[in-house]
């Protein structure tokens, strides 16, 4: 290359530095600030309306395990209901995990929980990376349920760094879907997947009716009553 092709150098950098410029400032920045300071919505929730003209024509997603899901999922998902026209609760799963229940099991579970509470949220069970799958339905949000930031925070920063960055450079150059988080109505707090599957790994070894009674008792404070006794079954029997 000749020295009359050096003032090209310049031009190009200068193109480079414009087009980097404009995608932090109108893509990056944002999602960078989100990273710092996530969206949170606090207890207790601002309670819309069931009047189908107050819902926001949007489709959200709400993901978690559901493993199984409990009364804070669902108190959750009845919120979201009530806000959006379309919402997606999502059972996410690693295809090259082994699971003691099925995600198609637990996504069972959450649709017969839901069939009486809601008539807007859809159950799905999505493999691999939950973003993709949100993008493809067009969906403008991604929820999760915390207990709070300084309790979960650690944890769900990994996993909205991964739905922030995963579209940037998987997409490739894709705009990422905000995360926003919803605090958990206190009552529930204390309800947890883990909880529900000691309970149902201690009943698992015994055969008395006694117990199992006692079992779906303990569950019916966790889970809807009308599903207790299946969620002792399928968690007990996998053990």
């Amino acid at each position: 290359m000749g020295d009359k092709d050096t003032p090209w150098i310049p031009a190009l950098f200068g193109i480079a530095a414009s087009i980097f410029a404009f995608y932090w400032t109108t893509i990056l920045a944002p999602h960078v600030y989100r990273i710092l300071r996530p969206s949170i919505v606090e207890y207790p929730w601002d309670e819309c309306s069931s009047n189908e003209s107050d819902e926001l024509d949007e489709t959200v997603v709400f993901a978690a395990s559901y493993n199984p899901p409990h009364h804070g999922h669902i108190r959750m998902l009845e919120y979201l209901s009530k806000k959006y026209k379309r919402v997606i609760a999502v059972v996410g799963f690693n295809p090259s995990k082994k699971y003691l229940v099925s995600p198609e099991d637990r996504a069972n579970l959450l649709r017969e929980m839901l069939k009486s509470r809601t008539q807007n949220v859809t159950v799905e069970v999505v493999e691999g990376y939950i973003w993709r799958y949100a993008k493809r339905i067009g969906s403008t949000l991604f929820f999760r349920g915390i207990r709070s930031w300084e309790k979960d925070g650690r944890d769900e920063r990994y996993l909205q760094i991964l739905n922030t960055w995963g579209p940037l450079l998987y997409g490739p150059l894709t705009k990422p879907i905000p995360t926003i988080y919803i605090e958990g109505d206190p009552r529930y707090n204390h309800v947890s997947s883990t909880l529900i599957r000691s309970i149902c790994d201690r009943s698992s070894d015994s055969n008395n009716v006694e117990q199992t009674k006692n079992t779906e008792a303990l569950l019916s404070e966790l889970v809807p009553l009308e599903i207790a006794g299946k969620v002792a079954k399928l968690y007990g029997a996998k053990r």
